[in-house]
């Protein structure tokens, strides 16, 4: 089983501490949050500014920075910025005629993978980048 996509969790960290501590940040520092290589988190703040979430400068005090203020950015708006494969997979062998369950599985999964992407999308679209950040700075430290 291939592994999982971590995109949009990666996103959500950076931006949840460039909220957090409210500035500007290069993406070594951003990475060096996420314990991750700079190169991998830099990809992504690309496609976050891309999608006007950071604002980016160049320079000795350059970095990134929140394009928008945190209520205003829902966890939905990150996952569509890093655009993460769909849930799961439908395969792709052929149907048999003569099996009911061939014929007609790759149709019901997907419905049923249409319906979980319109659920995980409406969480999303509820939680926002604030209230995460509300929610780690309730935790103890």
């Amino acid at each position: 089983m291939p592994g999982a996509n971590t995109q949009f969790s990666i996103a959500v960290h950076v931006l949840a501490a460039i909220a957090h501590f409210n500035g500007t940040f290069t993406s070594e520092h951003l990475a060096g949050s996420v314990n991750a290589n700079p190169v991998f988190v830099k990809r992504i703040l690309v496609k976050l500014s891309k999608a006007n979430l950071v604002d980016s400068t160049v320079g000795k005090s350059g970095g990134y920075a929140l394009a928008r203020d945190p209520e205003s950015i829902s966890l939905l708006d990150i996952y569509s910025a890093v655009t993460p494969p769909e849930p799961f997979a439908i395969h792709t062998y052929p149907a048999r005629g003569d099996c009911v369950v061939s014929r007609n599985i790759k149709d019901v999964l997907g419905e049923v993978r249409a319906e979980a992407q319109v659920v995980l999308e409406g969480e999303l679209r509820r939680t926002s980048l604030a209230d995460v950040v509300a929610k780690i700075r309730a935790r103890p430290i």
